[in-house]
């Protein structure tokens, strides 16, 4: 491992920020500019720390929530959404070879999170036929709770970093 780590370097330049050139501040602005920098260090570090097992478990979760819709819509008769899912679901599988970087995790939760949004758009459309269907009840149910659950994951990178931290421009 590679010591210090980035998230150590960034906690040292907040705290180098808060010993030394915060006493040096001496207007209103400038302090308000150097509070919300301490904030986004703080959200930088969290997420050097934290992202990608929140992204991994977020991939994880998705592709079962995609695999059970696209199992609704091949029982409900829909095949083009079906299609499109496991489209996606192909095009965001791990290569092997390749360490998977924020930057790659990211662009598969994201590739993944827009087949959910493009079917949850489809099943919107379907909620008049489909309303007294308890499959269909069934798959918005979990759709619901797939991003609620996102919501507060990513929750865990902005609360620690800004909250009771100071004034925020």
């Amino acid at each position: 491992m590679i010591h210090p780590s980035a998230a150590q370097i960034i906690r040292t330049i907040e705290a180098t920020l808060v010993d030394v050139v915060e006493p040096a501040v001496q207007t209103t602005t400038a302090r308000s500019a150097l509070a919300t920098i301490g904030h986004l260090l703080r959200h930088v570090a969290l997420r050097i720390e934290q992202e990608g097992q929140i992204l991994a478990d977020d991939i994880l979760v998705q592709r079962a929530l995609l695999a059970d819709i696209a199992t609704y819509l091949a029982t409900a008769g829909d095949a083009d959404p079906g299609d499109a899912i496991q489209a996606a679901l192909a095009q965001a599988a791990a290569p092997d070879a390749r360490y998977p970087s924020l930057s790659i995790m990211g662009a598969r939760a994201s590739l993944l999170r827009q087949a959910i949004q493009d079917a949850l758009i489809f099943l919107q459309d379907q909620r008049d036929p489909r309303k007294a269907d308890p499959a269909y009840q069934a798959i918005r149910a979990a759709i619901r709770t797939y991003l609620a659950a996102e919501v507060q994951a990513e929750g865990t990178l902005i609360h620690p970093a800004f909250e009771d931290k100071g004034p925020r421009r």
